[in-house]
């Protein structure tokens, strides 16, 4: 556990993302604020492998979206 980011905040954070921007066919970026952390923003790289699956490709902190 890198960073002190569990399991458990990936999955509240795919499930549950503020947002995502989708990078090509089959692979996601979703991001959320988490309350409680000094580096709230942030991110997941996902691939979608099918039948429901996902491959989490990294994780990012102090993650923002350009505007």
């Amino acid at each position: 556990m890198q960073r002190g980011i569990s399991p458990r905040e990936v999955e509240i954070l795919l499930s549950d993302p503020d947002g995502s921007i989708k990078q090509s066919r089959d692979k996601v970026i979703a991001f959320k604020q988490v309350r409680g952390r000094k580096d709230n923003s942030l991110a997941v790289v996902a691939v979608d492998k099918g039948n429901g699956l996902l491959e989490v490709v990294t994780v990012m902190t102090n993650f923002e979206v350009l505007k």
